[in-house]
């Protein structure tokens, strides 16, 4: 098979930390596996214990070495519990990737309070909060550390209920806005943050749309065709990695074209 990011050295990551959000399937996963390829020890966190460790005897072997938490980023206890469980196995933490999000399609008559405060507790608050951990803990790095924070196309043109709906795409516009918003504030600091915004991506995450409609959606893209896990862990790589060591408080959109459509 071959390796999709074979751009990056074996040893790219080697002696490096990093901790993956939302790792139990789709971009969080291969972010992490990605991470392991290349030498990272990495710290994997979902909510889904089964997944999680069902993901974790996967990646055993690696180059990398794997760990594994039990975490929900809609609950700030438990995110504090997660970075104990850091605090306590890693010597220091050089990367967060924060993939954790839920992705709804409801139609606005359809979406209630609770509705709101889930997705916008997880997909923002989440984030935040993971955020902040790692900044306490990055600043006292001699090396700083790299943030990534995923959000989403439909962060910038909106969702539309058939494949993230107005909850969804307010917690992403709000992700990029937290990021340039850390990123003011942490200047000078050698900690740098960045976002990525994935286009349609074919993952677990979207089992929700209709074959037919991601077809469709894969022949309106310049690209002709849906992302991949893999198309964002290599770009989130980027990120982490020193060629990216002038990319601060930036969007990276990864998502074949369809901002321009």
């Amino acid at each position: 098979m071959t390796d999709p990011y074979a751009t990056f050295a074996p040893d790219s990551f080697a002696g490096k930390t990093v901790l993956v959000t939302g790792a139990a399937s789709g971009m969080g996963f291969e972010t992490a596996r990605a991470f392991l390829s290349k030498g990272a020890e990495v710290v994997m966190c979902d909510r889904d214990a089964d997944g999680l460790a069902k993901r974790h005897d996967d990646v055993a072997g690696m180059v990398g070495t794997p760990h594994k938490v039990v975490a929900d980023m809609g609950d700030p206890d438990s995110i504090g519990r997660m970075f104990d469980y850091c605090d306590a196995r890693l010597a220091r933490l050089d990367n967060v990737v924060t993939c954790a999000a839920i992705i709804t399609a409801k139609r606005i008559p359809e979406q209630d309070w609770a509705h709101w405060q889930r997705v916008l507790g997880v997909n923002l608050l989440g984030t935040f909060f993971t955020v902040q951990g790692a900044v306490q803990r990055m600043q006292t790095n001699a090396g700083g550390g790299n943030i990534v924070c995923v959000a989403s196309d439909a962060g910038v043109h909106g969702g539309g209920g058939l494949i993230a709906d107005t909850a969804y795409a307010a917690s992403k516009a709000g992700t990029l806005s937290l990021v340039k918003s850390v990123a003011r504030e942490l200047a000078g600091k050698k900690v740098r943050i960045n976002a990525l915004n994935p286009g349609p991506t074919d993952s677990p995450m979207h089992s929700h749309i209709d074959p037919a409609l991601k077809d469709r959606i894969a022949a309106n893209l310049p690209i002709r065709r849906m992302g991949r896990p893999e198309d964002m862990a290599a770009a989130i790589l980027f990120l982490c990695s020193d060629a990216a060591s002038f990319v601060y408080g930036a969007a990276l959109d990864v998502d074949g074209g369809s901002m321009f459509r």
